[in-house]
């Protein structure tokens, strides 16, 4: 595929196909840019000339996470949140990794699109749409807001997305799938598989013996690097928070008047009305229904005799004035409630109303929006502060000011840090600061300065921070005797192992030869269950996918040993039932489906792949947060 798109490039033909035109996002909608982030960035990830930066990396992370929390719709306590960053880390990277192949392998090939080509997929989106299905740039907008994208990000990943298609999905879509195929799948598909198995818990393996002092000396040489304490450093911290930046913002009563006047949009709710509607192609119908509701008949009913209106179909929900055609509007708002209109003629369409609930406009008070009001202008200001208050402490740094005299400067005060490790770890800090201290700034910068060194002013999600390193404590080998529980217990968790691994292969070797499952387990005081009839896409037991893979792979009454968390599973298979009622035609069609999706998106991985082969590729993982 590569030396095809090397030698489409060379002709005029494929040049017109891939579109080669200057491409200007920042003009398509008008886009401005984003600020780049400040200087001593990091790259973290690099294929050939394409890098991302630690600070983009960070943004996109934080990106994901404010979504995931919004999603989640609930308060989460620090080792949640923890532990939801970490799982983002690697998604994310992963993403970006395949997002700058992407970007590569398009820039190597000339693969550029019309400005008026992207705008016209974003224009078609249905969700950037009003209700005349027309491209509405304050949609537009808005639906970006609400997912944290800027319109810039927006348009190049409409831009990559479409070169990934070009690239890995075009080559391979048209791949066809035979009818033996089809039926191969639905066969094996369909096998159901009964199975014996024992569950071999860590509790089953009784260790009869204490660790010999030859052992521990031999744990402790063997284990060196894990009993290996870590350069800590001690550090003197000063911190100004968000909070505290914001705090110093000046926003007036006016200021909040102004605001408050300028959106009154915002805080006024118009009144609305449930409307229901029936609609007759003439006057004479029209009449008749006006005649019969205004006899007291049931407007649904009536809907329904004469318009053949279905209830949804006649109840409009409740609608504000301008939601209605202007010619039924006025007429309609002029109702009491339960009245209806006479028919009313629009575009040789005979129109009736009729109110059945009022819902009031209403308007929230000054007085009650001003705190948010409030609220709202200083966030939007916050951030120009900081840069101030960041420039402000360059300087002093610049000076040669001690971290006490800047302290004083900014009405904070200097705080203890006492043995930092790498993993931002430390002996004693500040709950204040456990969250800004592991920080990967923070951290890169706390071990890159030495001794009596000022570092300069980090900026992180809380505020700004300054760090002089006090103290470093080399790393160093902690002694036997402190390490003696840790290597105790090491030693007793691979005791265990071995002798459950010494039971599985006893019980596997049995079943070999022919013995009893049953008689076999009891000899190690195990129990044998039986699953019920399962295809290879359900489990049993936690076994994962690939482990219920091998079981279908194998014959009947082949022994097969699974690992799950902490102990281990025997299981053999024990007999098979096939699917004996035919599949329908549809369901055949979606076995086809399924397959052509999984072949797919098999051959779009291997083609990423074989354009990142071409690539020099680098990914800095502890900058991101990931192990090294």
């Amino acid at each position: 595929m590569i030396n095809k798109l090397a030698k489409a490039q060379k002709s005029w033909f494929a040049k017109l196909i891939l579109v080669l035109t200057a491409l200007s996002f920042m003009s398509l909608f008008g886009i401005t840019g984003y600020l780049s982030s400040a200087s001593n960035n990091r790259t973290v990830i690099k294929v050939d000339n394409i890098e991302i930066s630690q600070a983009e990396f960070q943004y996109e992370l934080q990106k994901e996470l404010t979504a995931a929390k919004n999603i989640l719709n609930i308060d989460l306590d620090e080792d949640a949140l923890e532990d939801l960053r970490s799982s983002l880390v690697n998604t994310v990277a992963a993403k970006m990794l395949k997002d700058a192949v992407i970007d590569r392998t398009t820039q190597k090939y000339h693969i550029m699109f019309r400005p008026e080509l992207i705008s016209g997929m974003i224009a078609n989106e249905p969700s950037f749409q009003d209700i005349t299905g027309k491209f509405n740039r304050d949609v537009f907008r808005q639906v970006l807001n609400e997912n944290n994208i800027s319109e810039k990000e927006y348009v190049a990943a409409v831009s990559r997305g479409l070169a990934e298609q070009i690239l890995t999905l075009w080559p391979v879509q048209k791949i066809y799938i035979p009818e033996v195929f089809v039926k191969a799948q639905t066969k094996i598909d369909g096998k159901r598989r009964t199975f014996k198995y024992v569950t071999i818990e860590p509790e089953h393996a009784k260790i009869t013996r204490d660790i010999s002092d030859e052992e521990i000396e031999q744990y402790y040489e063997d284990f060196a690097s894990m009993f290996v304490e870590p350069e800590r450093r001690n550090l003197s911290v000063i911190a100004v928070s968000l909070n505290d930046i914001a705090a110093t913002v000046p926003v007036t009563d006016e200021d909040i008047k102004a605001y408050y006047d300028a959106h009154i949009d915002e805080y006024e709710t118009k009144e609305k009305r449930q409307v229901l509607q029936m609609m007759f192609d003439n006057a004479d119908k029209a009449a008749e229904a006006y005649a019969l509701l205004a006899g007291g008949k049931d407007f649904y009913d009536v809907a329904l005799d004469l318009a053949g209106q279905s209830r949804s179909e006649t109840d409009l929900g409740y609608v504000s004035e301008d939601e209605l055609v202007f010619e039924i509007a006025g007429d309609t708002f002029a109702l009491q409630k339960d009245g209806f209109t006479k028919p009313i003629e629009v575009s040789d369409v005979f129109q009736i109303t009729k109110v059945v609930d009022i819902t009031p406009a209403s308007k929230v008070p000054y007085e009650t929006a001003a705190a948010e009001i409030k609220k709202e202008l200083v966030s939007d200001k916050v951030y120009d502060a900081l840069y101030d208050v960041l420039s402000g402490m360059e300087d002093e740094i610049g000076e040669g000011k001690t971290l006490e005299q800047i302290a004083e400067n900014h009405h904070t005060k200097v705080k203890k840090v006492e043995g930092l490790a790498d993993d931002g770890s430390a002996l004693n800090m500040p709950d204040d600061l456990k969250d800004t201290m592991k920080s990967s700034d923070v951290i890169e910068d706390a071990f890159l300065y030495a001794k009596g060194e000022t570092s300069r002013t980090i900026e992180t999600d809380d505020g700004l921070i300054i760090i002089r390193i006090d103290d470093v404590i080399e790393s160093h080998q902690k002694p036997l005797k402190e390490v003696t529980p840790q290597i105790k217990t090491l030693w007793a968790e691979n005791e265990r192992a071995a002798i459950m691994q010494d039971m599985s292969s006893e019980i596997i070797h049995d079943l070999e030869e022919g013995d009893d499952f049953a008689k076999t387990a009891k000899r190690f005081g195990l129990e044998v269950h039986k699953s019920q009839p399962v295809t290879r896409h359900e489990t049993f037991a936690d076994l994962s996918y690939d482990d219920l893979r091998e079981l279908f792979m194998s014959d009947l009454n082949v022994p097969y040993q699974a690992t799950v968390k902490d102990h281990y599973v025997v299981v053999v298979g024990v007999e098979d039932f096939e699917n004996s009622v035919p599949l329908s035609d549809d369901e055949l069609n979606l076995v086809r489906l399924k397959a052509r999706y999984d072949i797919v998106r098999d051959l779009q991985k291997a083609m990423l792949d074989s354009y990142a082969a071409n690539y020099k590729t680098k990914v800095k993982y502890k900058l991101m947060g990931l192990a090294d």
